[in-house]
């Protein structure tokens, strides 16, 4: 027996589950906190920036701030990504979930232009920034882990609990908000309660952290791999694992490129371009997030049952059809003066179609690296995905150069959707339970 065998740790079903809820609590907050504020900061813009700044420029600042924090996870997933498969996933998440519940708190507590100027918004840019490099964690950590504990048989449903996290927040998020928003006048929201989102986000990574703590990971494997003359993690997959990684960053590029228009900028799109209420915005958020958790769970199942790459091969072109479709309607109808309920229904398919199969990607893209570098691959190849799609203010600026503004998404979406059906086509099925001649690939990968 070796002195790993002799230190190994037994992961019980009760500690698979702890670890899966604390995979989807991760989620949970991440949502939370990256999406604040696309979701506040359109209501609350006249707090940092001037009166009388043109609507596009207005828009672009407010998706900049947002856009910050996605620049910053590329760089979290090289750094926590590496960490977390040399010294554990247990030990980067504690680490990088007291980075980021600070600064949220920090974010809350920001003076605004009439304090600071246009400081305030290169603050909050630089807050938004390191907040989303110890956020990577969050991708580079829990969720592999609660992956790699689950059974093979529930990994569908393990990916689905875990991504319903990032409706729930939204959900809770923009009911909080609409609360906010009907019950505080608009100069106290502008004052003080575009705040409260923030502290709610401070206590929620204090409850996360206190969760997490609890979570049983065997370190064995990570005493193993350093006591050997492995390469870094980082080094090895590019080194060995390069047309693996190359296919993964094209397939999240992809994706993003589609969803980050329907994800990101659909409130900025629906509040500060076709003129409609941030209540009514707020509202629609509020019914995608019930639609999108329930779409979650039912995506998940089938791609347990069928396949991964089958389903999201036909989900890629749902996206770049109806979504593309959706906001080409959204467009001209709430220029010509369309009723809310006819701008909600287009909001709600153009915002819950991309989100839908985010569970079955959650465990696509685990599923498709060795275990020794699983978390640096998963979270460079989601991250780094982000990069590009999380420009998209520049790229609607430029196009709104040859089209009008609004209609700029849909070469975002139709561009996007197509490089991800691509990249699935030539991937291979994941799903050991749908492809039994993945099988042998598949148990090998999961034990590294």
């Amino acid at each position: 027996m070796t002195l790993s065998e002799a230190h190994r740790t037994t992961i019980t079903e009760a500690d698979e589950r702890r670890s899966a809820r604390g995979g989807a609590f991760s989620m949970f907050v991440d949502s939370f906190d990256v999406y604040l504020p696309a979701l506040v900061l359109p209501a609350a813009m006249a707090y940092f920036m001037p009166a009388g700044l043109p609507a596009e420029i207005r828009a672009t600042i407010t998706t900049l701030l947002f856009t910050v924090g996605l620049l910053g996870r590329p760089i979290g997933s090289v750094l926590l990504g590496n960490l977390s498969d040399r010294i554990g996933r247990k030990r980067v998440t504690m680490i990088s979930g007291w980075a980021f519940t600070i600064l949220t708190l920090l974010m809350g507590l920001m003076p605004g232009y009439a304090q600071w100027g246009y400081g305030a918004i290169v603050v909050f840019a630089v807050l938004r920034l390191v907040g989303g490099i110890f956020l990577a964690g969050g991708y580079a950590a829990p969720i592999p882990l609660a992956l790699e504990q689950a059974q093979v048989s529930r990994r569908g449903r393990v990916g689905g609990l875990i991504a319903i996290g990032a409706p729930a927040a939204l959900l809770v998020m923009n009911a909080l908000l609409l609360g906010v928003l009907d019950g505080v006048p608009e100069e106290g929201f502008l004052t003080w309660g575009w705040r409260i989102p923030f502290f709610l986000g401070f206590l929620l990574g204090l409850v996360y952290l206190w969760h997490y703590r609890k979570v049983v990971e065997d370190e064995s494997v990570y005493e193993e791999r350093r006591s050997t003359a492995r390469r870094q993690p980082v080094a090895e997959l590019f080194i060995e694992h390069r047309a693996l990684i190359t296919s993964v960053f094209l397939f999240t590029c992809g994706y993003w490129f589609a969803t980050q228009m329907s994800v990101s900028f659909l409130p900025t799109l629906l509040v500060q371009v076709l003129g409609r209420s941030a209540q009514l915005s707020t509202t629609l958020e509020i019914v995608s997030s019930v639609v999108t958790i329930g779409m979650i769970v039912l995506l998940a199942a089938i791609g347990q049952r069928i396949g991964r790459r089958a389903l999201l091969m036909r989900w890629a072109l749902v996206m770049t059809v109806v979504v593309a479709g959706a906001f080409l309607l959204l467009a001209v109808t709430g220029r010509a003066g369309a009723p809310d309920w006819v701008v909600g229904l287009l909001y709600v398919i153009a915002k819950v179609i991309p989100s839908a199969p985010l569970g079955v990607i959650l465990v696509y893209l685990n599923e498709r690296f060795p275990a020794s570098v699983r978390a640096s691959g998963y979270g460079i190849g989601y991250m780094f995905g982000l990069v590009l799609p999380g420009l998209y203010s520049f790229w609607l600026l430029g196009l709104s150069a040859i089209m009008p503004y609004e209609y700029g998404p849909i070469v975002l979406i139709v561009g996007g959707g197509l490089l991800m059906f691509a990249a699935v086509r030539s991937g291979p099925e994941t799903n050991p339970v749908a492809s039994p001649a993945a099988v042998s690939s598949a148990a090998k990968e999961a034990t590294g």
